[in-house]
């Protein structure tokens, strides 16, 4: 009955509860990796096709989505939390079980996702501020990628001496254990925040206000979980080309472990090319420069000799095309230089051809010659039968196709077969 009444007063005093609190534990504490709560509603909903519950707490460690930072993952009393939005000033968390209104609950937060957050959040605004406060470029939004974050400038682009510029004075500021503190104030009037960039506060809003502050840099207003200390980001790295975009730039980066990750996979991929090019990491790119101009060389080769064959396989064929209604040719190593070369040398038998390319077991391409009544009618169907898409005017239609195995080109050979038999029929009853 205690435990009743208590938490009845709660719920009635739940309205001015609500109305004063616009910080989560969360974002009092980002190191807080569990934490006691009571359960405020639990309503039933649905999460894509998914039958869910939306809960909401007394408070919470479990960050809701915002300031250009995913949401969190975790559990409550081990249920796993599938997803944390954020509705007006409550974070509503969305689980597959009902938890009882009332229920004690101890939250448990997926801190390895929570922590990388915290290093790429603080590390933005530590490169977004370095870029404002040196070379006055303002950041107009970013992403915080599952891979790779960015930051959209409002410039054109960055030289490589001003990324320099950036990652070395950011990677020094890392290695001064620069302090990273939360600042809340009771609203938008506190004189505290005419230090702080506070863009984009609706004009009705007067509640508490939640600041990040690097000391000595950049006092912004966030609502973002983050480091206390610049020497818990550990690293920065700038990938090396900044992206085009519409009124400025995108700069991609990697901020904490995924530097050292990134790293991992490059080493692992050197270790690879080593073994595979024969050579050291410092003779990669003399050692591909040779193999693409070895299969340069090599192609320019084979299309001469494709070329040659085609004209031979005319010829052959030219020679013994009497009485043949129409011709079929395949090739396994051919392609459409090939098919053209072939074409043209039996561009006057006056009989519909059909030339395919490509392995037995894989993609490959075709092409379809003959009168525009032929090819209207037969190029789709050739197509189909190949499982391709093609397309064609007049007296040409070709395409690519996912299969030519010989039982498939069987069935397109027994096509032409039928179409150019009932051809000699319909003329010969004067059809």
């Amino acid at each position: 009955m205690i435990l009743s009444r208590k938490f009845g007063y709660f719920l009635r005093n739940h309205r001015i509860y609500k109305a004063i609190r616009m910080v989560f534990a969360c974002q009092k504490d980002s190191f807080l990796q569990e934490y006691n709560t009571t359960v405020v509603s639990c309503e039933s909903t649905k999460l894509g096709d998914k039958d869910a519950f939306e809960v909401v707490l007394q408070d919470t460690i479990l960050f809701p989505e915002g300031g250009g930072q995913p949401d969190d993952r975790g559990t409550i009393n081990g249920i796993e939390v599938m997803k944390i939005t954020r509705r007006q000033e409550e974070a509503v968390h969305f689980v597959q079980e009902k938890i009882p209104v009332g229920t004690e609950v101890q939250l448990k937060v997926d801190w390895t996702r929570r922590f990388d957050h915290m290093q790429q959040h603080s590390g933005q605004h530590l490169i977004s501020a370095l870029l404002e406060n040196k070379f006055g470029y303002k950041t107009v939004s970013w992403e915080l990628g599952r891979q790779k974050s960015h930051v959209e400038l409002n410039c054109k682009s960055l030289s490589k001496e001003e990324m320099a510029w950036i990652e070395d004075t950011a990677n020094a500021e890392i290695r001064k254990h620069v302090p990273v503190n939360v600042h809340i104030y009771a609203n938008k009037n506190a004189p505290e925040l005419e230090e702080a960039q506070t863009r984009g506060l609706p004009d009705d809003y007067n509640g508490p206000i939640r600041v990040i502050e690097i000391e000595g840099i950049d006092k912004n207003m966030c609502c973002g979980t983050h480091v206390p200390n610049l020497s818990y980001i550990q690293a920065v790295k700038l990938f090396p080309d900044t992206e085009a975009m519409r009124g400025g730039c995108r700069l991609y980066f990697l901020v904490g472990d995924r530097v050292f990750k990134h790293l991992d996979r490059a080493m692992e991929n050197e270790r690879i090319l080593s073994k595979s090019l024969s050579c050291g990491p410092d003779e990669h790119t003399g050692a591909v420069e040779r193999i693409q101009n070895s299969i340069r060389s090599s192609n320019k080769i084979l299309r001469s000799q494709l070329k040659e064959i085609a004209q031979l396989e005319g010829y052959k064929i030219k020679s013994t095309s009497d009485g043949k209604r129409f011709i079929y040719i395949h090739r396994e190593n051919g392609d459409m230089d090939y098919m053209n070369s072939v074409s043209n040398e039996l561009a006057d038998l006056g009989v519909p051809l059909l030339i395919t390319v490509g392995p037995d077991k894989g993609p490959g391409q075709f092409l379809f010659i003959g009168t525009e009544k032929q090819v209207a009618e037969l190029g789709p169907k050739i197509s189909s039968l190949l499982d391709g898409k093609g397309g064609g005017k007049k007296t040409r239609f070709q395409g690519k196709v996912n299969t030519l195995k010989p039982k498939i080109r069987k069935s397109v050979d027994q096509l032409l077969n039928e179409f150019t038999s009932l051809s000699i029929k319909t003329n010969e009853n004067g059809d």
